[in-house]
């Protein structure tokens, strides 16, 4: 049965998935403008779609990380937030745990979606020490080949923090102390009992999902296929200044969409609106992510 706890950030939501529980937690949000995110998309109409939706135009993206605890496996956290320094509304992972019990050392899987900072820089702390010391770090081998290659000697200046330069020094710091411990995989596979990866290639190179259960009652964490589901639910071919290849990025999303709606499983995106759980509905020639009733699983 699905549950809440309070605090600012550290809210939680509870959702029953076979034998094992799925738990959205919250790293906070990101403030950005419309020019910012979509730099090849027509702003008027995306801000006509916010406006539609009820959404501001200038929008407040959601950062959902997802925790699977079950009967057989350590605590699974998918992707492990912002971290420290990236200002206050972001990193807030470590209160979100805290909040539902779970501690640091008792993750044992860290699967990464992909190495974007949003969802690898919490890897560590402040100090540069690991935050999941016991934990094994999971994804995508096409994912590590890209970003873990060519470090830059120093943080580069005078770039978007959303700059390649910048996540490949910064990722590289992330993932040092697990350099024993990682692990990375191709094609679809399942990593732990009742988690299967799922690539879900275009944003980045090794971009990839995490399914919780089987059948429909199982649930696809989608990462970033979606960064504001009021344009790019209706708008698949609205890119984003993140993705690696745009073309390939937009393919992805109207494939998972499309899959989604006619095969009716849960998907929950790292930046659907908290609580991010949803099922997709075709509208027209778009779709509609439309968020799971916190109730759903009473019945």
């Amino acid at each position: 049965m699905p549950a809440t706890s309070p605090g600012a950030y550290a809210s939680a939501v509870h959702w029953t998935i076979g034998d094992q529980t799925l738990t959205t937690i919250s790293d906070g949000y990101f403030e950005t403008d419309l020019s910012v995110v979509f730099p090849e998309f027509d702003n008027e109409e995306a801000a006509r779609l916010q406006r539609t939706a009820h959404r501001p135009a200038t929008p407040r993206i959601t950062h959902n990380m997802y925790v699977v605890r079950g009967p057989w496996h350590a605590p699974v956290l998918i992707d492990a937030g912002m971290g420290d320094g990236w200002g206050p509304t972001m990193g807030h992972v470590p209160s979100a745990l805290a909040s539902i019990g779970v501690l640091p050392e008792e993750v044992g899987t860290v699967m990464l979606t992909h190495l974007h900072l949003d969802h690898s820089a919490g890897l560590i702390n402040a100090d540069g020490t690991p935050r999941f010391p016991n934990a094994d770090v999971v994804m995508h081998a096409e994912e590590a080949d890209y970003w873990l290659t060519g470090t830059p000697d120093k943080m580069p200046v005078d770039v978007p923090p959303w700059a390649e330069e910048i996540t490949r020094f910064s990722v590289a710091k992330a993932v040092a102390p697990y350099r024993h411990s990682i692990r990375t995989f191709t094609g679809e596979r399942e990593l732990v009992p009742g988690i299967t990866a799922v690539p879900l290639t275009g944003h980045t190179p090794g971009h990839s999902g995490y399914r919780v259960g089987t059948g429909e009652r199982s649930v696809l964490t989608v990462g970033d296929i979606v960064h504001l589901p009021a344009v790019q639910g209706p708008r698949a071919d609205a890119t984003v200044v993140f993705d690696v290849d745009p073309a390939a990025a937009a393919k992805a999303r109207e494939d998972l969409l499309d899959d989604a709606a006619r095969n009716e499983y849960l998907i929950a995106g790292a930046h659907t609106e908290f609580p991010g759980v949803g099922r997709v509905s075709r509208q027209g020639d778009g779709y509609e992510i439309t968020p799971e009733l916190w109730v759903a699983s009473l019945g």
